[in-house]
C-alpha cells in the first residue's frame, strides 16, 4: 500500500447520549496503513502535555485517576487483539 508522506486523522469521541466531548485532528507522516502509527504520536504527543498538577490544583485527583484507568484498560484490550476497536466514533 502506497501511503503519502502527510497524512490527515480526524477523529471525535461522544458521550453515550451522543453529545460531542472531543475533536481533533492528526498530521504528520504515516508509515502504516490506516495511519496506526500517526495515531500513536498523537496519543504520546498528547499524553506528554498532560500535567498531573492541574488535577491536584482544583482538587480534582479523582478525575486524574479515572482517565489514567480508562487509557490502562484501553491499553490492554489493545494488546490483546489483533483487530480492536474502542468506543472512540471515528469522522
Amino acid at each position: 500500500m502506497d501511503i503519502s508522506p502527510i497524512q490527515k486523522f480526524t477523529f471525535k469521541m461522544e458521550n453515550d447520549e451522543g453529545q460531542l466531548i472531543v475533536i481533533g485532528e492528526i498530521t504528520g507522516e504515516a508509515k502504516i496503513p490506516f495511519l496506526d502509527d500517526l495515531k500513536f504520536k498523537g496519543i504520546i504527543a498528547l499524553l506528554n502535555s498532560i500535567d498531573k498538577q492541574n488535577f491536584s490544583v482544583l482538587e480534582n485527583e479523582h478525575l486524574f485517576e479515572n482517565y489514567m484507568r480508562e487509557i490502562e484498560e484501553t491499553m490492554n484490550e489493545l494488546k490483546k487483539y489483533n483487530q480492536f476497536k474502542g468506543k472512540t466514533n471515528l469522522i
